[in-house]
């Protein structure tokens, strides 16, 4: 069973490594589409850069992922109600609970990913400064 978890989470995170310049979006139903171009600025996304981006302008708040909660990839339970407080939180572009497809649903893994990387970087200016 372990071996199977670990086999579906390797397969997921290579496949949620998928660029989204190399999807063909003719292929794709036109609700499909109109979500998965709303994360196109994944092509671009950097952590590091992106943080310091945020830094630079004084904003220190985390990323969150939209649903019917909202979820703070990357930041432990026990702190995340002090970080919405202390360090604010701003939505995941394109971000969402309702999947539209295998192709949305690589790209909303690859931005979860991305909100988590850049939580965990952010806390540290946020919650410990």
């Amino acid at each position: 069973m372990i071996r199977r978890a670990i086999f579906i989470t390797l397969l997921l995170t290579l496949a949620a490594c998928q660029n989204t310049q190399d999807i063909d979006l003719n292929q794709l139903d036109p609700v499909e589409r109109k979500s998965v171009e709303s994360l196109v600025w994944l092509n671009d996304a950097n952590v590091e850069r992106d943080v310091q981006t945020a830094l630079d302008k004084r904003d220190k708040r985390l990323l969150g992922m939209m649903g019917r909660a909202t979820d703070l990839p990357g930041v432990p339970a026990e702190l995340t109600s002090r970080a919405k407080t202390v360090c604010g939180i701003r939505y995941v572009e394109g971000s969402t609970d309702v999947v539209r497809g295998e192709v949305h649903l690589q790209l909303l893994q690859r931005a979860y990913d991305y909100a988590a990387a850049y939580n965990q970087a952010m806390l540290k200016h946020c919650i410990e400064k």
